[in-house]
C-alpha cells in the first residue's frame, strides 16, 4: 500500500483542491505520457502552497517507488 501525505485527510486540504483540481485539469488537458504524473504534482504542490499548504508528493512519501 502507498504512503499519502496526512495533510490530504484535513478539510482545508479538501477545499484547496476543489478549487485547484480544475485548474489543473485545464493547465494538462493535453499533456500526456510518462513521467506526466511529476509535472502535475509539482504544479499541485506549487498551488497547495499558496494556500499555505505544505504537500509532499506521492513521489516524496515513497521514496522507493517509481512513478511514471
Amino acid at each position: 500500500m502507498l504512503a499519502h501525505d496526512p495533510v490530504e485527510d484535513t478539510e482545508k486540504y479538501k477545499r484547496a483542491m476543489k478549487e485547484i483540481r480544475p485548474k489543473l485539469e485545464r493547465e494538462f488537458e493535453n499533456v500526456n505520457g510518462l513521467g506526466t504524473c511529476h509535472l502535475v504534482w509539482r504544479r499541485q504542490k506549487e498551488l497547495l502552497r499558496a494556500y499555505g499548504i505544505e504537500w509532499k508528493t506521492p513521489v516524496e512519501c515513497n521514496p522507493m517507488v517509481i512513478f511514471d
